[in-house]
């Protein structure tokens, strides 16, 4: 008989230990801080990282095969319409025409080249240089000097591009896109711009051009076909620097009245994914259903409605627990 009443004891006694601490708890009033749902717009985007550079003007070409007898500018110049940009010694139709007869070959470089067999290339120069005119070529617009390919005394062919001069007033972030997501890009689509060196701004691109081949680029799991997609800048301002690196999100295409949470709200157990709200002053635990997966956070398609309060300093808080809420923050598109 005593076995059966120490048995009772034992019994009542754990039972009166769950009832107290259950009452001690849903007695405690926890401090929540909440997150106001609103339906918003969503964007899908896809990321690809880049450099800044400035858009290609025009390039400066020679009109004639000739020999450069002075490039009057370098790399990173800046020059202004009319600008003396190089020049050389033009070798005409005539004159190829005339030695080809006696090398065979119609290419002034390869004529020199053939011509130096029977003397230095200085003094193959400087005898061709006596039959050529020199043109001085200027630049057309203003802007910056890139991609300066000869030097003095280069030989270059007709319509050989000589150097490009940036438009300093559009500056550009190319990104790779792998093959697989290409069809998801076209020309007018807008892109947020992250640049490293000025990690707090965000800045407006459009994408402007796709090129018309694919290339194997090195990815971050190996090689990989991309095509390489144009994003031009909007509104860049003198904390940009050619070269800084970007981080480039492109919008596909937007959602519209989806209800999102910050995906560290997000709680799963045996019983599937769920979220915490303040609702009439208890903590209710809230099973959701996850769909599209954002950026900042994942849509829910099931369980939630506008205006419910989830917690979001959910660490030390259970079901059923008194709560008061101690902050609010409404949910926004920005």
């Amino acid at each position: 008989m005593k076995k059966y009443i120490y048995l009772f004891l034992s019994t009542f006694i754990i039972v009166m230990v769950i009832v107290m601490s259950g009452y001690m708890l849903s007695g405690e009033t926890a401090q929540a801080d909440v997150l106001i749902l609103k339906a918003r717009s969503m964007n899908n985007t896809i990321t690809a990282a880049g450099k800044l550079q400035y858009k290609s003007g025009f390039a400066v070409r020679t009109v004639q095969a000739g020999i450069i007898n002075n490039m009057a500018v370098k790399n990173g110049d800046y020059v202004k319409q009319n600008d003396l940009l190089f020049s050389y010694y033009k070798i005409d139709d005539a004159y190829t025409a005339m030695l080809s007869q006696y090398t065979g070959s119609n290419s002034p470089e390869a004529l020199l080249g053939i011509l130096s067999q029977y003397g230095s290339t200085e003094d193959i120069l400087n005898e061709a240089k006596k039959y050529c005119a020199v043109e001085n070529v200027y630049a057309a617009e203003e802007g910056k000097v890139t991609d300066v390919k000869y030097g003095a005394d280069d030989v270059v062919e007709k319509n050989d591009v000589i150097l490009k001069i940036a438009d300093q007033q559009q500056a550009e972030v190319p990104v790779n896109i792998n093959e697989s997501h290409i069809h998801q890009i076209s020309v007018g689509q807008k892109a947020d711009i992250v640049f490293n060196a000025v990690p707090d701004k965000h800045y407006t691109g459009r994408v402007t051009h796709l090129a018309s081949e694919a290339e194997i680029t090195n990815g971050v799991t190996g090689k990989e076909t991309t095509v390489e997609v144009t994003l031009t800048v909007e509104g860049h301002d003198d904390l940009l620097r050619v070269g800084y690196s970007a981080v480039c999100s492109i919008i596909t295409s937007t959602d519209e009245n989806v209800l999102v949470v910050p995906y560290d709200v997000i709680r799963t157990d045996d019983r599937g994914d769920y979220v915490l709200v303040a609702d009439d002053g208890f903590v209710r635990r809230v099973p959701v259903k996850i769909g599209t997966e954002y950026k900042d956070g994942a849509a829910i398609t099931e369980g939630l409605s506008e205006n419910d309060n989830v917690i979001v300093n959910y660490d030390t808080m259970t079901e059923g627990q008194k709560v008061a809420i101690r902050n609010r923050t409404v949910q926004t598109n920005d």
